[in-house]
């Protein structure tokens, strides 16, 4: 009989015969990170999120009713530990030992830190204490403190999560961080400052937009055989997002600086926020990085 050739969106007698078999079972493997990129990534990491845990300790305290000293006085620790662990980051050597050492010393303060967020969030959501600490900004620091913890333990075990699986809960994370930030910027300013208003809550729409694509795709492909083309558009979507939100963000931190618009951020509230768009980006480059080489492999 002649054999007849594979017509466009028909399977063949291959896969036909795999489709009974669970997809998971056809998921890349985790990835193997090398020395020099173990200690590069967890240095980056450790710099960066050391200073993000060390504000987010003088936000909350900021945000307590001043009755609460004795939750002042645990973020004015916490604060000081942060800055400690920061500067020894700084400090040390590219040896791969002594950032193993690193990471384990961070990984243990964040994880108090991590607790002291979560048990300050069921307080606050039971109205066992008041101030000006939004629930969900408790919520979106904890998490803050969950990835970081999260990729440290991943580094320290000498792996990176197959490219498609890092794609998709780089971007799910990310996103949704994005999305808050622009909320709470549209909550922090005046409400005077209509147009600026808008324009962040035209944003955090948008992000929530991207949000649910993403996990859609989290829901299709999470740990499921390798599709790239759907995946690089993921990032390439949010690399769009991410300059916008980042120029946004970067025009509203020089007219708080320079007292032109009204409202309540503080200067170092808006350069965080900056700081963390510019970190999204900074992830998005390395997963493109990453995607383009699987792909070079695989041809």
């Amino acid at each position: 009989m002649q054999n007849h050739p594979q017509l466009p969106g028909h399977v063949n007698m291959d896969q036909f015969n795999q489709m009974l078999i669970s997809p998971e079972s056809f998921a890349a493997k985790p990835e193997s990170l090398t020395e020099q990129l173990f200690v590069e990534r967890s240095l980056t990491e450790n710099k960066f999120w050391l200073r993000i845990m060390k504000e987010h300790s003088l936000f909350l305290g900021e945000g307590f009713n001043r009755k609460d000293t004795h939750l002042i006085q645990q973020t004015d620790r916490f604060y000081h530990y942060f800055e400690q662990q920061e500067k020894k980051a700084y400090q040390t050597p590219n040896n791969v030992e002594l950032v193993r050492k690193l990471n384990e010393e961070s990984i243990d303060l964040v994880q108090g830190f991590r607790n002291f967020k979560r048990n300050l969030l069921i307080l606050i959501i039971n109205c066992k204490i008041s101030g000006f600490n939004f629930p969900l900004l408790v919520d979106h620091i904890a998490r803050e403190a969950e990835y970081f913890m999260r990729t440290l333990n991943k580094f320290n075990k000498g792996i990176l999560d197959p490219i498609q699986d890092a794609i998709i809960t780089e971007n799910v994370f990310w996103i949704r961080i994005m999305m808050e930030h622009s909320r709470f910027i549209a909550s922090l300013l005046d409400q005077s400052e209509r147009n600026l208003v808008i324009t962040a809550r035209k944003f955090g729409d948008d992000f929530e937009t991207l949000l649910n694509q993403a996990r859609d795709v989290e829901s299709m492909l999470y740990r499921k055989q390798p599709t790239y083309p759907i995946i690089g558009k993921l990032n390439n979507d949010s690399e769009n997002a991410a300059q916008e939100i980042l120029a946004f963000k970067k025009a509203g931190l020089e007219l708080i600086k320079s007292c032109q618009i009204r409202n309540v951020i503080s200067p170092l509230l808006a350069d965080h926020v900056v700081r963390e768009a510019e970190h999204f980006l900074y992830m998005i480059h390395i997963l493109e990085n990453r995607l383009n080489a699987k792909k070079q492999a695989e041809q």
